[in-house]
Order: structure tokens, then sequence, then C-alpha cells
């Protein structure tokens, strides 16, 4: 594994193509996205996000808002050789990587290739009545993570690992629930929105809009499976992101990603 402060390579690419850059969701790190290079053409770079707080960032105090996350993220990914990249955003992920899109376009002059926004609505939309996550117990936020479907409960069995991980549960949804822009700006990327059917947190309607935050073209697709229909897909986004960017079939992904 090979990165910096921001952003993680699990299998470095000396002259990649393309590069993918992914943001995960609450309460993760990169490592969800570590199975995702393995899945790719050897020329194409799979680079994870890692927020502060989680993983090798452990000692790190957690970012104070969304904004500040994407800038730190931006400037880290503005520092990058210019390959032509996109950015891939599952739930939490998907307002990350917008926020991020939209300061590479304005902060540095950088153009991603495509934004792929996963189990999420739009800043500015009209959220879900959620309860306040972030100030819910041990027991609500497990039941919450419950009806999402998510997989990998058995690792709040041990008491020190609950805490630790339902505290950065709770500081990544401090942070979605204090987001909250004025004016949300369109991005230039064009924009793909994924979607499981059976996501009793994030509807359809919510993903499709995201039409209305991109200036460029936007595509919805929608899976079988709940909130973490990821984990049980994978290949099958993947694919799909790969046909996306045009390298699915060894074609050229397009000009480097930098327009000025």
């Amino acid at each position: 594994m090979t990165g910096g402060e921001w952003l993680q390579t699990y299998r470095r690419v000396p002259s990649p193509r393309a590069r993918l850059i992914c943001f995960p969701h609450a309460g993760a790190g990169a490592t969800v996205y570590r199975r995702w290079s393995t899945l790719v053409p050897a020329d194409v770079e799979v680079v994870a996000v890692c927020y502060p707080g989680r993983q090798h960032r452990l000692a790190e105090p957690f970012s104070p808002s969304l904004a500040a996350l994407a800038s730190g993220i931006a400037a880290e990914v503005a520092s990058l050789d210019p390959v032509p990249c996109a950015l891939f955003g599952h739930s939490m992920g998907a307002v990350v990587a917008y926020e991020t899109a939209v300061r590479l376009e304005r902060s540095y002059g950088v153009l991603p290739r495509r934004l792929f926004v996963s189990g999420r609505w739009p800043p500015g939309h009209r959220a879900p009545a959620d309860p306040a996550l972030d100030l819910a117990d041990d027991a609500e936020l497990l039941e919450h993570l419950r009806q999402l479907g998510n997989t990998q409960l058995d690792l709040f069995a041990m008491a020190e690992l609950r805490e630790l991980l339902l505290g950065v549960l709770r500081a990544d949804y401090r942070l979605l629930a204090d987001h909250r822009p004025d004016r949300p700006a369109r991005t230039l990327a064009s924009v793909t929105g994924y979607c499981g059917d059976a996501d009793p947190g994030c509807s359809i309607q919510d993903v499709a809009a995201w039409r209305a935050m991109t200036s460029g073209a936007f595509r919805l697709r929608v899976f079988p499976g709940h909130h973490f229909y990821l984990d049980t897909v994978t290949a099958d986004v993947v694919d799909d992101v790969l046909a996306e960017l045009g390298v699915a079939r060894g074609r050229p992904a397009g000009d480097a990603c930098a327009v000025s």
C-alpha cells in the first residue's frame, strides 16, 4: 500500500491511463475499496480516500466540517500527475466526492472525467426524515445499520472496537448533519447515479435528484439490493464504471483531467 495523507493506493500503476478515486461511506476507511484494484485493468489505478480519525490516521482529529474535508482531499488530488480521473463515492462518500469535484474545478482547474454518486441524495435536496444519528445511542446506531443491511455488524461485538467504530460513525454523521450549503454549485463533470432498489434510506428518486447538480450529462442505474448493495455486486458496479470511462475494452480514457 502506498499513498499520502489522504490517498491510499493498494496497487501502484507507474503510468496509468485512468485513475479512479474512491470515497468511503460514513464510518468506513480506505480499505473498503481494496478489492476494487483487483477488478480493473492493469493500467487503471484505484486510489482510495482515507478520512482523518481512522485507520492510519486514527490519532488525528476528525475534520471540523465536510467542506474542510473536501478541500484537503482536493489539494492532494490536484498534486497528482495529470491523468484522466474520475471520482466515485458511496453514501457519505457521494457528497464528499461531489464537493471535492467542485473544488477541483474551481480552485485547481481540474475537471474529473466523471463523478459517480451512490446511495445518497445531493446537498440541498429534501432529505428523508432521518433521526439525529450523530446523537443516537449505541443501540439506535446499531439498529440503523441493521436496517440498512450492513453485513459487518459482527465487528461491533467487542466493546472496545464498538466504541471506536461508533465514534467514527457519529463524527461522520455530524459532518453530514452540519453540511447545509445554501446554494450548492453545479459540477461541470457528467454524473452517474447508482443505488440499490431496496435501499430503505435512499430512494431511486433521491439519487435521480443529482441530475440537477451537473451541467453535463446524467445517467441513473439501479442495482438489486439495499443500501450496501455494493457488497454483493461490486464487480458489476466496477464494470459499469469502466464502461462509462471508456476503458472496459482497452480504449483510451480521454484527455488528461487538467483543464487549465
